[in-house]
């Protein structure tokens, strides 16, 4: 996809940090950057996993997002930047460390006058009644309005079609989507590029003032059975969709090693979207349409990792 660079002089270069950099939105948006000829700060935990944005241009920030230090040192000077908050499935109060994470970038903000940024949210992030991951994302969002002097833009992203992964392993086992997900439930999904791609658009164009958010949704509306249906077509066979308990799969996570709060954690966040469905805002200030579609990744990544078997 050709990067349209969006700022008023494409001839001025531009300093942006970028969070999380060796994720899927991240290294997205890092590799567009550079390649629009901007100055780009790549953070992460692991300089071996940064060296291919290195190589490409990127200075490389090696260190803890939640270090206030380390962001004062990554923000400084920046004209602007991409926020991530990495969630750890090995976090034993995940609500307080996601929360400490995103205080941590708004003192450093704040410290060293940053510009704007652009903060990857959920969808929901607008409705205190939402629970799981989306409240987390919610923190965040008031944490940041709070800021003065910083513009902020929350990108409230649907589901990652990478999210289908996390079904993987029970869905293996049974030969069927299994979800602890009401099966009719509606949300919106899109791929991890679709997420990247408009949060680079917006970090280029720098068009928002104070604290505004902005909903990306779906190609289409999706339920798991609807996903179940194009897997099936897609396959050649049928593949059924099985609704989990929810403390059976809680348990099944933690069996896998991790924290019983991170597992409960999911499965509250599918227990909103079970009771309430789509959880759009029903007064977005704005909403932008993903293009990547369901049946490409299924076709793509879901499938081939679904039909793999190890050898016995």
């Amino acid at each position: 996809m050709e990067v349209q660079d969006m700022s008023p002089n494409k001839e001025v270069k531009r300093t942006y940090v970028i969070t999380a950099a060796t994720g899927r939105t991240g290294s997205h948006i890092a590799r567009a950057l550079l390649k629009a000829g901007h100055l780009v700060r790549a953070l992460g935990r692991d300089a071996d996993r940064l060296k291919p944005l290195v190589e490409l241009g990127a200075e490389g920030f090696v260190g803890e997002l939640s270090d206030e230090l380390f962001m004062r040192r990554s923000f400084d000077g920046a004209d602007a930047a991409y926020l991530v908050v990495p969630g750890g499935h090995d976090a034993r109060d995940f609500r307080r460390e996601f929360a400490d994470t995103g205080s941590v970038y708004a003192q450093a903000a704040e410290a060293t006058s940053l510009p704007a940024a652009v903060f990857l949210s959920t969808i929901g992030a607008h409705d205190d009644r939402y629970r799981g991951f989306i409240l987390t994302h919610g923190d965040v969002e008031h944490i940041l309005n709070k800021l003065k002097g910083v513009n902020i833009l929350h990108l409230r992203a649907p589901k990652f079609s990478e999210n289908l992964f996390y079904f993987l392993p029970a869905s293996q086992a049974a030969d069927a989507l299994v979800t602890p997900l009401d099966p009719d439930a509606q949300f919106d999904m899109a791929h991890s590029k679709d997420i990247g791609e408009a949060a680079l658009q917006r970090l280029l164009a720098l068009d928002f003032e104070g604290n505004t958010s902005v909903e990306l949704h779906g190609r289409e509306v999706l339920t798991m059975r609807i996903i179940a249906e194009r897997l099936s077509q897609i396959a050649g066979r049928n593949i059924a969709v099985r609704k989990a308990l929810r403390q059976d799969d809680i348990e099944a996570m933690v069996m896998a090693g991790m924290q019983r709060d991170f597992s409960t954690l999911i499965n509250d966040t599918w227990d909103t979207f079970s009771r309430f469905g789509l959880l759009r805002a029903p007064t977005a200030q704005a909403s932008i349409r993903a293009t990547s579609s369901i049946d490409d990744f299924l076709r793509a990544d879901f499938l081939p990792a679904f039909n793999h078997r190890e050898a016995a």
